[in-house]
This record gives C-alpha cells, structure tokens and sequence, in this order.
C-alpha cells in the first residue's frame, strides 16, 4: 500500500514538472461576474476518497445474479456460488492543469483494494469448497475537467477521465494480474473554499466512485 501511494505521488510530481517546464503565459481570471480574480491559479493537486466504484458495482451485480441463480437451483443438480468479496473506498490523487479559466487538463492515480471469500457448494457431491479472494486495483486515467462556473468561494463543472487498471487478484494464493479499461464520468460536481484551498463533491460513475470527495489546492 505504502510503495503503491508512494509510486503514485513520484508519478504525478513529475507530470506536474513536464506541464511546469511548459507554462504559457499567466492566463488572466476577469473579476467581471464575480469569477475568480487570481491569474497565477493555473494548476491544482487533489486527493479524494470514493465510494460505490465500478469494481463495487460489478461485484453488487455478480452478487446479485449468484443469489438469481441459488434461487433458481431447487433440483440441486447444479453448483451454488456465494459472493463474499468487500471492495474498501477507492483513493484518488489527480493533477490538472489549466489551459484555460474553464478547462484543465491532466491525470489521476486511483487506488483500491477488495478483501473476501467465495464459498461453492456442489449439490450433485455434497462438498464445500471455501475460495479466499484478494485484489488490488490501480488505475491511471489522463482527465479533463471542464467549468460551468467558477466564481470566488464556490465552482460547478464535470469530469471525463479514461485510462486503464491494472488489476492483482488471488484466490488462495495464486496470482491472476491483468489489465482492463476503465474510466470516470462525473456529470455533476460542485467545490466550495478560499482561492486556494477548496473542498469537492462529485456524482458520477467509475473508477474513483459514484460519491467522490476531498480537498484540493490551486496554484
């Protein structure tokens, strides 16, 4: 977890660097309509914690189609499959950078871990088979965020983020890794603070989570 959070940070220090080396002129921030007046505020780095991510809601659904088919098994000819695997929050740390008063660009780090157990009973053999499950999932998304309004103490915009996760999964000690597509749409998002520090909300779908919230700091 330490060395993951670590990578994670390493990673997104040197984005922050290569966008650094490459900044445009201080874009100016009208104060007409009551938007943000700071022309030095280019660039912000955030952290968050999510809930209900698509891992989660996969796992909901398997879950939900194992118990379908228990229910629809009274003959007891067939294998019956219990779900027991719990995804914790998701972590996310994102840097953007600000092409323009509305419209940042940049990448986000995610982080999530499920911990669980699947039990089989084989009705045909009178056997129970007890399965231990472990992943880790970490997922890198490049994201665009775009304002709808970003006034003094108070912001509203949506988010599109897509990447890919690489998954660490292992039922009874045997590994199984691979990579999957994976993305974030936030629709509906909405920050509130100072000019440099601000707290977030977001709704939406995907890897960082359908409720996504934390802090950034605008710089």
């Amino acid at each position: 977890m330490k060395k993951t959070f670590t990578l994670a940070m390493l990673l997104l220090v040197a984005v922050s660097c290569a966008f650094g080396q490459y900044r445009p002129k201080k874009m100016p921030h009208h104060r007409s309509g009551g938007s943000r007046g700071s022309s030095s505020a280019q660039s912000e780095i955030s952290v968050g914690v999510g809930y209900m991510s698509t891992g989660q809601l996969v796992n909901i659904i398997e879950s939900a189609k194992q118990a379908h088919d228990n229910f629809n098994n009274p003959m007891g000819n067939e294998e019956m499959n219990t779900n027991l695997a719990v995804f914790g929050p998701s972590f996310t740390v994102q840097y953007l950078y600000g092409l323009s008063e509305h419209l940042y660009l940049g990448a986000g780090v995610v982080y999530q871990q499920a911990t669980g157990m699947q039990a089989v009973l084989s009705d045909m053999s009178g056997s129970e088979n007890n399965y231990v499950f472990a992943g880790k999932y970490l997922t890198f998304m490049p994201t665009l965020k775009l304002y709808w309004f970003n006034r003094e103490h108070f912001g509203m915009y949506s988010k599109l983020a897509l990447g890919g996760t690489y998954r660490m999964e292992s039922v009874n000690g045997v590994s199984d890794n691979g990579f999957m597509f994976n993305g974030q749409l936030s629709a509906f998002c909405l920050e509130f603070g100072g000019e440099h520090f601000r707290a977030f909300l977001e709704s939406g779908f995907g890897a960082s989570g359908s409720g996504f919230g934390g802090l950034k700091y605008t710089f």
